[in-house]
């Protein structure tokens, strides 16, 4: 397995991407490409979660895909450990900073696809909560004349358009995210969504219109990738019912899509087993299936 962190760009150094690049050679002088994807673990554009990294890349390698992490730009530099004390900002996190580090990762990796014997038609995003958020603004703003600006002429757009994505409870509006954040019981968790619109904005008064420039449902277009998400009724910060509106407007578009929603499980889950728990409330083996369920789903747009 080839494992490396790269730098994604030079003057950036809290912008990298981890690989996790099978073997090809799955028997004796066979070789064989294989599907990749990228994941983008949560943490509200403050910090990327670690449990949504590296045992998520390790758990789908073990189903045969190529895995990246990509731990893109975020507000805190270190994760806030004390209510009184703010860590080290990132002026250069504000969106789309974090989308445009997402499309140089899907450039990246399908600029190696033959080396790392990658199947370059099979690039899949994996994203949970804002990470979800992230994977869902490429979903839709791949082909964007802004963003695409900040990449070579003679890159094509197509280029930046995954196959599919995953989301896993996902942030779909920030608005209702931020609400549910500053109404949360636990306290360090109502801190931290005191700095979301700052993350994102670089100020905390967001217009109406820049608001609705970073709400995925506003954007759903009949050419974008297909959708596998999954959430929970109980999740408290990031809301199921937007996750409902959203699969309801990519019907309606005729896009191709899935969706679970588990009866009970708090926010953050991730795999939601034993292997990688904090505590018995990150395990739910219900919840847990969701592996599973997107592995069939992922192999059914591969053979597509």
């Amino acid at each position: 397995m080839k494992t490396e962190k790269i730098q994604l760009f030079d003057d950036n150094e809290h912008s990298n991407l981890y690989t996790y690049i099978l073997d090809p050679q799955t028997s004796y002088m066979v070789y064989k490409k294989r599907p990749a994807i990228i994941i983008c673990p949560g943490g509200g554009y403050l910090m990327t979660a670690t449990k949504e990294g590296e045992a998520v890349a390790a758990r789908f390698l073990s189903k045969g895909y190529h895995t990246f992490v990509l731990r893109y730009s975020t507000y805190f530099k270190e994760r806030m450990t004390d209510l009184n004390e703010v860590p080290p900002i990132n002026e250069q996190s504000h969106y789309p900073g974090p989308l445009i580090e997402l499309m140089e990762s899907i450039r990246l990796i399908k600029e190696h696809a033959e080396e790392w014997h990658i199947d370059a038609e099979n690039i899949f995003v994996l994203g949970f909560s804002a990470g979800g958020h992230l994977a869902a603004s490429l979903a839709v703003k791949w082909d964007d004349k802004d963003l695409l600006d900040r990449f070579p002429k003679d890159v094509f757009p197509s280029v930046f358009k995954p196959k599919g994505i995953v989301l896993g409870y996902p942030a779909l509006d920030l608005e209702s995210a931020r609400a549910n954040f500053q109404n949360h019981k636990n306290p360090m968790i109502r801190r931290q969504g005191d700095f979301l619109y700052d993350a994102v904005f670089g100020h905390d008064a967001p217009s109406k219109e820049q608001l609705d420039t970073v709400k995925i449902i506003n954007y759903i277009r009949e050419d974008m990738p297909s959708v596998f998400l999954w959430h929970t009724y109980d999740d408290e910060i990031t809301s199921p019912e937007d996750s409902v509106a959203l699969i309801h407007e990519l019907i309606r578009h005729r896009i191709n899509c899935e969706f679970h929603l588990f009866a009970k499980g708090k926010h953050g889950l991730g795999l939601g087993d034993e292997v990688y728990a904090n505590s018995k409330d990150d395990i739910n083996e219900e919840v847990s299936a969701w592996v599973n369920l997107a592995d069939q789903w992922l192999k059914l747009q591969c053979r597509q």
